[in-house]
């Protein structure tokens, strides 16, 4: 009875019959593969990859067939430089074994073996069959619980489509930094409408990167155009190597007050805007046709003319007063020293607002 037990054994040791990983949830583990390179599960997962573990020993058949389209599917993918980490943990060999093997089969990633703690990973993904191969997301959840059986390359290649993972060169990504200008935005409430600090995103590395989006319920990111007005949603855009992009925030929903946090996500990584929103300047737009601004916008000169205006104020979109003066009925200002975009002449409670375009 006990041969006929080793014997049903040993075939499911070269089968795989419902094999399946034991858990759903990652366990994190820090192991060296055969080669003397540190691998720390957790890491590859914050970094935003996924992480495919090809669970083998080195006698075992299927093991030995299904290997060649691994790595075939592991080129077709970007050789662990893009979306998605490939690796290989074996329970039973030790370094030397594991060495051989990645040599025979052209293995570039990963070979964890019992020289680490490859029976132990085995254990905790409660592995009862090889090969076994899962897929873990970045949240940890093990989305691929086997991937069996693998015809081809291709069966690896469309088993990872549906989680967003695409095809890539074996080529490194970018290298440099994404910078901005600033990450703390003050707003402010002008005759009503809202603007707030302008920021600039500068793509210091060698590849395009683009502006994949936000996440606010209280804001929208714009850029500018050439007239100075808001103008297009950024989402989409793409900033060319050693270029940049002005941007700026409008606030969707007028409140007192507001401070709030806005992630801003590119394709070099995500972005966090603090952002904080004041009415407290209670510059309210009353009577218009009390004075009057022209030409608007403005090139180098700017007359303001009405009926005993008293004290003028002139601010910029930061709510910083940049001229003060008084005048009786009329007032011509030299703009040719202001920068360029949108400023407000406050008398009294009115406000009027102004564009400056050199």
């Amino acid at each position: 009875m006990k041969r006929i037990f080793t014997f049903i054994f040993a075939i499911a040791l070269n089968l795989n019959v419902l094999a399946q990983c034991g858990i759903t949830t990652a366990v994190d583990f820090t192991a060296t593969d055969c080669h003397g390179t540190e691998v720390h599960l957790f890491d590859i997962l914050d970094s935003g990859q996924y992480v495919l573990i090809d669970f083998f020993f080195t006698t075992c058949g299927p093991c030995q067939q299904a290997t060649p389209k691994v790595v075939e599917s592991y080129y077709a993918m970007g050789c662990n430089m893009h979306d998605v980490f490939y690796m290989e943990i074996s329970p039973s060999d030790g370094d030397a074994a594991c060495q051989n093997w990645a040599n025979n089969y052209g293995v570039e990633y990963p070979t964890i073996g019992t020289g680490s703690i490859g029976s132990t990973i085995c254990n905790q993904y409660r592995i009862d069959a090889y090969p076994t191969l899962i897929l873990i997301a970045p949240d940890r959840s093990i989305v691929i619980q086997d991937l069996w059986p693998i015809n081809n390359a291709q069966t690896v290649i469309n088993a990872l489509a549906p989680y967003g993972i695409e095809e890539h060169d074996c080529e490194p990504g970018p290298t440099g930094e994404v910078m901005l200008s600033k990450t703390d935005l003050e707003c402010f409430s002008y005759w009503g409408e809202p603007y707030c600090d302008m920021f600039t995103v500068f793509n210091m590395t060698d590849s395009d990167v683009q502006i994949i989006g936000y996440e606010s319920d209280e804001f929208v990111i714009q850029c500018t155009d050439d007239s100075y007005y808001f103008g297009n949603d950024v989402t989409g855009m793409t900033i060319a190597p050693s270029d940049s992009l002005d941007v700026y925030v409008t606030v969707l929903r007028t409140r007192q007050h507001y401070e709030g946090t806005m992630r801003f996500t590119t394709s070099w990584g995500v972005f966090e805007l603090n952002i904080h929103y004041s009415n407290d300047l209670g510059v309210n737009e009353f009577g218009a046709n009390n004075f009057s601004l022209y030409p608007n916008p403005v090139k180098d000169n700017l007359m303001i003319s009405g009926q005993n205006l008293g004290n003028i104020s002139i601010f910029n979109t930061l709510g910083m007063v940049i001229f003060d003066g008084f005048a009786t009925d009329e007032l011509n200002i030299n703009t040719s020293g202001f920068d360029n975009g949108i400023y407000f002449v406050k008398i009294g409670e009115r406000v009027q607002k102004f564009i400056v375009n050199h």
